[in-house]
């Protein structure tokens, strides 16, 4: 089976796509050429073609899910998974494009060429190991080796439509006074509309059955401004794949992320009531469309303790996130020393100052609890865990969202009285 191999016409070097000049580049040389020229040049050479009769028996590529390929370049054969539309030759380095799999599959439309470097990937996922306290030993005993690392394009559904929501809430206002030896609180009852649309743009979702919804929503958002539209040429010095998960599945996570952003969006224009609660509610989109497309990431892989863990940065922005979790035991002895140490400087400052007693003391065991907590989800913050996105607000397009019905009705006042204990029934 062929494959489309770049290599320099000036010195047979292999060739990579570099984001930030839009062409691609010969790192033995330093020459940089543009696609189409190379395109021109491959066309010229495809008049005359070598095939190998492979044999019929042993291997079973359907069962194992795999092919096989031959290099362009220097003739090895490749072995790659059904899914790879991109690799790269391990004998002679050359980049390797798999036309068949982006012919046999969805073409994509756009992709976000690379603009972070191997090296600045690298320093990332170096970086992150330093002043994170909450990281499991075994990242921190010795020296973390980057096990594997790819520079992969990642095949994406991006979603656009346009969303129309019809909400009604009840809401309330109370007041409440003290009246002698009553507390009579009083409550308002409203009933609230609104009424809007705004529009969703390039929702990326991730048709990859390999990579996490996790990893793949927490390294958003691309800036999909910098798509160009789709040629094999970018893929050369990189690893690409075709969605194994089809537009169908896809639209299910990009349903949950619009309704949950209408849900959001409408529910903050209901202001200055105490309570509200969702009484109906009916969302239905318009225009709705999807097309493929191809997103970089830097796939980084290390070992520890036969468990592999994966990072990913953003090939665009330089964004890191990975599947380390915090450490239990540390989370746990952090939240206790804090507590421990906001809870004994503040009882001995009130002691100091004659006002330690059950009530206040029981106060600054709360404030000591709230601090504790807020400490240790800083630190479980810094870890930057893979998590997924429940809404998709960044893809809402700026001044698409608009109200065509904001009302908000009274309806009744109720009132409810309760007796407080005195002081003497208290004793």
């Amino acid at each position: 089976m062929r494959t489309a191999s770049y290599n320099c016409p000036c010195c047979g070097g292999p060739l990579a796509f570099d984001g930030a000049t839009g062409k691609l580049e010969c790192a033995a040389c330093g020459n940089a050429f543009e696609s189409e020229a190379l395109e021109m040049l491959n066309a010229s050479e495809c008049g005359e073609q070598i095939s190998f009769e492979r044999p019929k028996e042993g291997f079973q590529e359907a069962e194992e899910g795999v092919q096989a390929y031959v290099c362009e370049n220097c003739g090895a054969e490749l072995m790659t998974e059904n899914t790879t539309t991109a690799i790269e030759c391990p004998y002679c380095g050359s980049p390797t494009i798999l036309p068949d799999r982006i012919e046999g599959s969805v073409k994509p439309e756009k992709v976000i060429p690379f603009t972070v470097a191997q090296e600045q990937a690298r320093n990332q996922f170096e970086e992150y190991f330093k002043g994170k306290w909450l990281l499991p030993n075994v990242f921190l005993s010795s020296r973390n080796r980057i096990a594997e690392m790819r520079r992969l394009y990642v095949p994406y559904w991006l979603f656009s439509c346009d969303a129309r929501a019809d909400m009604v809430y009840d809401a309330e206002k109370k007041l409440t006074e003290q009246k002698g030896e009553w507390e009579i609180t009083r409550t308002k009852h409203y009933l609230v509309r609104r009424r809007g649309r705004m529009s969703f743009e390039n929702i990326p979702v991730d048709g990859s059955v390999r990579l996490d919804n996790k990893i793949t929503e927490s390294l958003e958002p691309y800036d999909l401004r910098a798509a160009v539209p789709f040629q094999s040429a970018i893929l050369a010095g990189a690893m690409a794949d075709h969605a194994d998960v089809d537009c169908e599945q896809c639209e299910i996570r990009a349903v949950e992320r619009v309704e949950h952003s209408i849900d959001e969006v409408m529910r903050d224009t209901v202001t200055d009531y105490d309570t509200v609660k969702v009484r109906t509610r009916h969302i239905h989109t318009e225009d709705g469309r999807a097309i493929p497309a191809l997103l970089p990431v830097w796939l980084m892989t290390t070992v520890k303790e036969g468990k592999i863990y994966t990072f990913a940065v953003n090939g665009q922005t330089g964004k890191l996130t990975c599947d380390v979790p915090a450490d239990k035991k540390k989370s746990l002895l952090w939240g206790l020393g804090v507590f421990a140490g906001a809870l004994g400087i503040g009882a001995l400052i009130l002691a100091l100052t004659k006002a330690l007693g059950s009530g206040s003391l029981l106060i600054c065991a709360v404030v000591a609890a709230i601090l504790a907590l807020v400490v240790v989800g800083a630190l479980k913050g810094q870890l930057k865990q893979a998590a997924q996105r429940s809404t998709a607000h960044s893809y809402i397009l700026d001044g698409s969202f608009h109200l065509d019905i904001h009302t908000d009705h009274f309806l009744y006042e109720s009132t409810t009285k309760r007796k407080l204990e005195s002081n003497e029934q208290k004793k």
